[in-house]
């Protein structure tokens, strides 16, 4: 057994180029488990490396893709300023680029949403929702049939 062994030692040593009678076995190994330590780690840095550059890469075009949303929406404002201004001179067609601005949503686009109410008071509730209001019947609500 013990002949075996020491013959696949120097077969592993004609393998990776190492004199077996200079090296023992525990330091073979013991290098082989911090290569291969190494390694994996290199691995895993490479794979964060990557993901990193990508994770930039799509911050940029996403970036860029935003720039030139936002200079077409000014450019397309612009045409419509344009177009207002230029009301007096040329006529023809005023109604159907308004049309066309009011279908595509242009005119509409800039502008802020608003925050929708709460659906328990809505403006119609026989109790109103400013207590100085309710004229003392706080809890007494008039129902409508």
């Amino acid at each position: 057994m013990h002949k075996n062994m020491q013959k696949l030692y120097e077969s592993l040593g004609s393998y990776y180029a190492f004199d077996p009678h200079v090296l023992c076995v525990e330091d073979f190994f013991g290098d082989l488990a911090s290569f291969r330590t190494l390694f994996v780690e290199a691995v895993k840095d490479n794979h964060k490396k990557r993901e990193m550059e990508e994770k930039i890469k799509r911050a940029r075009l996403a970036k860029e893709k935003a720039e030139r949303e936002k200079q077409e929406r000014q450019q397309k404002k612009k045409q419509l300023i344009d177009m207002n201004k230029e009301g007096g001179e040329n006529e023809t067609g005023v109604m159907d680029s308004l049309m066309e601005a009011l279908q595509s949503g242009a005119a509409f686009r800039d502008r802020r949403k608003r925050t929708p109410r709460n659906g328990d008071q809505s403006p119609c509730s026989p109790v109103s929702r400013w207590p100085g209001a309710n004229h003392g019947n706080p809890t007494k609500a008039v129902s409508v049939v």
